[in-house]
């Protein structure tokens, strides 16, 4: 007699790291003004972070960016007779639209975080973040989950054992199946912060300390399923 079983395991885990996203925007009318300005912004940014934080310009990490020019449709009026029952239109640009994407990932740290945000608010134009609190080494979490569903499939198929009148003996089989993870993020669009800018410098610190009071993110929980077979005896 054989015996099928699946195993849950579940468990929440601090989380341990942050990735900080950034996404830098720039519109001008020519290719080339929109590179140029576009380049200059992200440039002023992280040079501004590094200077008045622990982060390195070489910490962001640019994952994509393009120049791609945009448009729009106008409908024209008809001019002439033949004209009426013609849709006219006209493509018109919207110009050229820089955007870039950078990461910035470290290790969890609310005051690295809290001055990562009050340094951004502060300066003119500055860029969309958006904040993940996540795990590092996920990998290790996975088999940690693995011997939580084992041990959950395996007591199941004892119960099932014992209530057949058997014997459960070797485990001949495991699938696994998923594992699935929800984790903590928050967007942070920094005309929100407006009420940060232009502050004093006195109030700086007071800035950091209520930005690493606010942040208290959730555990971040993990599970996995796997599949068991067991061999039984009389």
């Amino acid at each position: 007699m054989q015996i099928f079983m699946n195993g849950h395991g579940e468990k929440d885990f601090a989380p341990d790291e942050i990735v900080a996203s950034v996404t830098f925007n720039y519109h001008a009318s020519t290719y080339d003004e929109a590179l140029k300005g576009g380049v200059e912004k992200v440039k002023n940014y992280i040079d501004s972070i590094a200077e008045t934080t622990d982060f390195k310009t070489e910490d962001f990490k640019t994952k994509a960016y393009s120049v791609q020019e945009r448009f729009h449709i106008n409908r024209l009026d008809p001019k002439t007779e033949a004209d009426l029952d013609k849709n006219l239109q006209k493509r018109v640009s919207d110009g050229f639209f820089f955007t870039q994407f950078a990461c910035l990932e470290f290790d969890y740290d609310k005051m690295r975080l809290a001055k990562l945000l009050a340094t951004s608010s502060k300066i003119p134009n500055a860029p969309m973040l958006h904040i993940d609190f996540t795990l590092k080494d996920i990998e290790s979490k996975k088999r940690e989950l693995i011997s939580v569903a084992y041990e959950d499939a395996k007591k199941k198929a004892e119960a099932l054992a014992v209530a057949a009148n058997k014997n459960l003996r070797d485990c001949v089989r495991v699938e696994i199946d998923y594992v699935s993870h929800n984790e903590m993020r928050g967007d942070m669009m920094f005309d929100k912060a407006a009420a940060f800018r232009g502050a004093p410098m006195d109030d700086f610190e007071q800035q950091i300390k209520n930005i690493d009071e606010t942040f208290k993110p959730d555990d971040i929980t993990l599970s996995k399923e796997i599949s068991c077979v067991w061999e039984t005896s009389n």
